[in-house]
């Protein structure tokens, strides 16, 4: 399964720059793809996995990423509670980079904002205050219009501009390292994973998915998250339990269970491992929030 390439509807005509949209779904689940717009995402709420580039990590809500042109991406969710009426909901800035340059050329040296485009192929994690500050201007564009709605891209440009607060989420030459081939590997794997966490993931299992031999699945993997592939599904496990123990009152024993441990001692130290505290703790520590 390679990238595929997207055309955006909202970019069909040349007049568009920019747009800020609300995105609301009961689960974040697309195809691996990329498109020729930059993209700026802040997760409302929903959590799971995202896949920017050659980078893959977990994101819950608060995460605010940049993603650059051209750049295969995804976002997958934690599978939901049957019962659960909580959407996934983020929203997206959608840049065209090109009108953009052109468009600011008659006001302003474009050349650090060109420059920053070109180095956003890397993926961004916005961080700190300057998070705070982007999301806070994010969430006020779906609701502005006219020389508001400019005003705040304005700035969010200009926060974009400035490197502090922005993390890197691959090496600079990353990107045109990986085939399209290895990045299809990617996408596939973790789908498999999504769909199939509750139950046993053998490491063969996992490498015949990729089409790699086990040795050579184990380099690929822990090359592209920097963990092994154990520890990747012991995470995605905890997150899910995380869910069950915030939204449910079933037994902890039980919980494990759900999240695909079959030994309640294993499941405890993982969780511990992860969150530095027990489910028990983590339970009480959600029962008390307002």
């Amino acid at each position: 399964m390679k990238p595929t390439f997207a055309l955006l509807p909202d970019f069909a005509t040349s007049q568009t720059l920019f747009v800020a949209k609300e995105i609301i779904r009961p689960a974040f689940a697309t195809d691996f793809h990329f498109h020729d717009e930059c993209q700026l995402v802040y997760i409302r709420s929903g959590a799971g996995t995202r896949i920017i580039g050659g980078s893959i990590e977990h994101f819950e809500a608060g995460d605010l990423t940049f993603v650059g042109p051209r750049v295969p991406h995804v976002w997958y969710s934690k599978p939901k509670l049957e019962d659960s009426e909580n959407p996934d909901v983020s929203i997206a800035l959608y840049i065209n980079p090109v009108k953009i340059v052109e468009n600011l050329k008659p006001f302003i040296d474009t050349q650090s904002v060109k420059s920053f485009f070109q180095q956003s192929t890397r993926g961004i994690s916005i961080i700190g205050s300057k998070k705070e500050a982007m999301t806070s201007l994010l969430q006020n564009m779906i609701h502005q219009k006219n020389v508001s709605l400019l005003a705040s891209f304005i700035q969010i440009l200009d926060l974009l501009l400035d490197s502090e607060e922005l993390v890197w989420l691959n090496g600079a030459s990353l990107l045109s390292a990986y085939s399209n081939d290895a990045q299809g590997r990617v996408a596939q794997l973790m789908d498999f994973i999504q769909q199939n966490f509750r139950t046993e993931i053998t490491l063969e299992k996992a490498a015949s998915v990729t089409g790699l031999q086990i040795h050579s699945f184990c380099r690929f993997f822990k090359s592209l998250t920097h963990r092994t592939f154990s520890d990747f599904i012991n995470e995605v496990r905890v997150g899910f339990a995380c869910q069950l123990l915030q939204h449910s009152d079933i037994p902890i024993t039980q919980v494990a269970f759900e999240s695909g441990y079959s030994n309640i001692s294993y499941f405890n130290r993982s969780f511990r491992k992860i969150h530095r505290i027990t489910p028990r703790e983590f339970r009480a520590q959600m029962s008390a929030l307002p």
